[in-house]
């Protein structure tokens, strides 16, 4: 337990000492406003390294210890996990969500403010653009087959949805006519009474 607390005490001091200065460089000072995860990862790596360069610098002196030796590598692989893949929340630009989905940016920018699902992946994204009237001609190119499934998966499940919704009226209206004693028309006749 008291390795793990001095594992931290250095990594804090590397960081201090090493990250701090080079962080005006590496990453621009405006993201520094944005929430955690909506950092650009390369920029994030690029402070990592330099992070783990230093670590190797002072690990290549002459003056460290075996139990410093075996906290810089504890802090160096610690630096491993706070990669942007492991550690970042990977947020695409409208550029490459363009480009991905054959759309203008700012057509990117409109389906954000309208809820799409970007961060759900390719699959939720064609399922949200499969429920709407429109979408560009590039991307009607480039997913016509993904899109005219889901689209046909949309109509019949809506079809099949307005066919349940009918059956159930005319159950009920089977219901009904029995219930008053009536003798229901001949084409209700299929249909079992919903009580």
């Amino acid at each position: 337990m008291a390795e793990l607390g001095l594992v931290r005490q250095v990594a804090r001091e590397v960081i201090w000492n090493y990250f701090a200065p080079v962080v005006k460089r590496v990453i621009p000072e405006s993201i520094f406003t944005e929430p955690r995860g909506r950092v650009d990862s390369r920029s994030w790596d690029a402070a990592i390294d330099v992070v783990q360069q230093s670590l190797l610098r002072i690990a290549a002196g002459k003056d460290v210890t075996d139990d410093q030796d075996r906290t810089l590598t504890a802090v160096f692989m610690e630096c491993e996990e706070l990669r942007a893949k492991k550690y970042l929340e990977v947020v695409r630009t409208n550029d490459d969500l363009a480009k991905k989905y054959a759309a203008a940016p700012r057509t990117i920018t409109n389906w954000r403010k309208e809820g799409c699902p970007f961060e759900d992946g390719q699959w939720a994204v064609l399922d949200w653009l499969a429920e709407r009237r429109y979408a560009p001609a590039g991307a009607k190119m480039k997913f016509a087959k993904q899109l005219s499934k889901r689209q046909d998966k949309a109509l019949s499940s809506a079809m099949m949805a307005e066919l349940n919704f009918h059956v159930l009226k005319a159950r009920q209206l089977k219901a009904a006519y029995q219930d008053k004693g009536l003798r229901p028309p001949d084409w209700l006749r299929g249909f079992r009474a919903k009580h």
